[in-house]
């Protein structure tokens, strides 16, 4: 798996990439002995982002104890008391993006949507639909950079009167000016009237690069809730009526008459 080797915008890898890629650090002199470890150690010295001295070490594909385990071809500037932690086989594993740690950073909620609001009405299609964007984010772990991004593949919504619809990837979408009661993937038909809080919660798909090494899929979904809709649900009456708003704006059916 290399930097291009992304699954962030293919949405069947996301849900079947099962076999992770360890990356780890391995160090180049392990196997030289006198003179020759102490050229090697010389010519691996360098300045890590911090200023300090540190050591360059080999980027490495496999697991510690793997006899699979090889290089990439590039090195890390690595801090000298990390480079100290390395095993007899003088390999250092890179920490693991977890799903807490994904949890941690500030992932937006998509926006939740719906027509018509803040009322509607009963026993009629209400339209709700979703929007969300992947995002970007730089962090640190265990004193390694990492660049982490999100990807909204799953949404959830409870329409607040016991009914929901989800998980589902699908995102609904807003009707055409000038309809209403248009029956979609994501409406909603309420049969009482009264007040309802509509919420969203969207799952978020992340992959991890520490240092550069490649992407690898963090472990499970970030599920972020979205604010609330309130909604309020009216029931239609149809009136023969004589008022003129104009001259009884209190009439029946008029904006400030009896509902």
């Amino acid at each position: 798996m290399s930097n291009d080797d992304s699954i962030f915008f293919n949405s069947q890898l996301m849900d079947t990439a099962k076999n992770r890629t360890t990356y780890g650090l391995q160090d180049p002199c392990v196997d030289d002995k006198g003179s020759a470890l102490t050229r090697c150690r010389t010519s691996q010295e360098c300045t890590d982002d911090s200023g300090a001295k540190g050591v360059n070490m080999d980027v490495v594909v496999g697991g510690a104890g793997d006899g699979q385990r090889s290089a990439r071809g590039t090195q890390m500037c690595v801090a000298q008391g990390q480079a100290e932690g390395a095993d007899d086989e003088g390999y250092v594993p890179l920490p693991v993006f977890t799903l807490q740690d994904f949890q941690q950073l500030a992932v937006a909620p998509a926006e939740n949507h719906a027509q018509p609001a803040p009322d509607t009405l009963k026993n009629m299609n209400t339209n709700v639909y979703a929007v969300a964007q992947p995002q970007t984010f730089e962090t640190t772990l265990g004193g390694y950079p990492v660049s982490v991004r999100a990807y909204p593949v799953q949404y959830t919504w409870n329409y607040g009167d016991g009914s929901t619809l989800g998980p589902t990837p699908l995102t609904g979408a807003p009707l055409a000016d000038g309809e209403w009661d248009v029956p979609t993937d994501t409406s909603h038909v309420y049969t009482a009237t009264g007040d309802y809080s509509l919420t969203l919660t969207t799952s978020f798909y992340g992959e991890y690069n520490i240092a550069g090494t490649g992407w690898q899929p963090v472990n499970g979904y970030n599920q972020v809730t979205s604010p609330p809709v309130a909604l309020t649900v009216w029931r239609a009456r149809v009136h023969n009526v004589a008022d003129d708003c104009l001259v009884n704006p209190a009439g029946l059916g008029c904006p400030g008459g009896r509902r």
